[in-house]
């Protein structure tokens, strides 16, 4: 199972690895704890009667439908938001509003339902520090506690995040201004700690599919730099070398190996 905040992380962190994992027999599942409702969006891209929320369901449907996934759930949240309003308090009904036990219950359930044997969810800063991310791996690591399935968290390596923008640069590929700040030692996880990565090159179709699922996440006001956007844009040799690989670290307390049907999956890093 694999379970991410918003439709679109999934694309961007774990879209690889669920391919494969499809493409090789298994059952995937994913579950996404709100519809990023509060996500942005350019001018005209929405219909005059459509709410974000559902497009971007839809979105993720697509998205799913391109890895494989067996089955695409969201837990009852709305999208949070990058911060709380000024009185610190997070809306009522809102991911960062759920006591984690509440939120946890809800992926238990599913967890048993399924019978799943691995949990896949975001890193312990919530990749780039995204509010509704670090919620993310603290409801997954009690579910995964609650339930003894192990804890695999979808990252980034960070020394792979840096060199790669200075790859970029060096190629005479154009990374535009603040995409990634200058400082990211807060972000994601560093080389050494890092437990398992998938090979994800025989899927570079798919990934990409699933990026350009989430179309309007490419959108945005005049001037915005749109992650999508900027992958997307790609030539295939520098999307190649971007998202081959898939980073993961395997949360101790949850259990010290994988299961025995995913070493094909999944390797040590070099």
């Amino acid at each position: 199972m694999v379970f991410h905040a918003h439709p679109d992380d999934e694309a961007l962190l774990s879209s690889g690895t669920i391919a494969i994992a499809t493409a090789a027999g298994h059952r995937v599942v994913l579950v996404l704890a709100t519809k990023g409702d509060a996500g942005t969006v350019g001018d005209s891209v929405l219909g005059a009667d459509e709410d974000l929320g559902s497009r971007r369901a839809r979105e993720a449907k697509t998205s799913a439908d391109a890895l494989g996934v067996a089955a695409l759930e969201f837990l009852p949240y709305n999208d949070s938001g990058l911060a709380p309003p000024a009185d610190g308090s997070w809306p009522i009904g809102s991911f960062c509003a759920a006591e984690i036990d509440e939120a946890a219950e809800h992926l238990v359930e599913i967890l048993r339902r399924e019978n799943a044997i691995l949990l896949i969810a975001d890193d312990r800063n919530g990749g780039y520090g995204h509010p509704d991310h670090v919620q993310v791996h603290s409801v997954a690591y009690a579910a995964a506690l609650a339930t003894g399935v192990p804890l695999l968290q979808a990252t980034i390596d960070r020394e792979f995040l840096s060199g790669g923008i200075e790859l970029a640069r060096s190629l005479g590929f154009e990374v535009p201004e603040g995409f990634v700040p200058p400082d990211v030692s807060s972000w994601y996880t560093p080389h050494d700690e890092i437990t398992h990565v998938a090979d994800v090159g025989s899927q570079l179709a798919a990934k990409r599919a699933s990026m350009a699922a989430h179309a309007t996440q490419a959108t945005g006001a005049p001037d915005t730099v749109r992650t999508l956007s900027v992958f997307l844009g790609l030539p295939d040799d520098i999307f190649a070398v971007a998202f081959s690989t898939e980073w993961f670290v395997l949360a101790a307390a949850t259990g010290s190996a994988l299961p025995s049907s995913l070493d094909s999956l999944f390797t040590p890093p070099a």
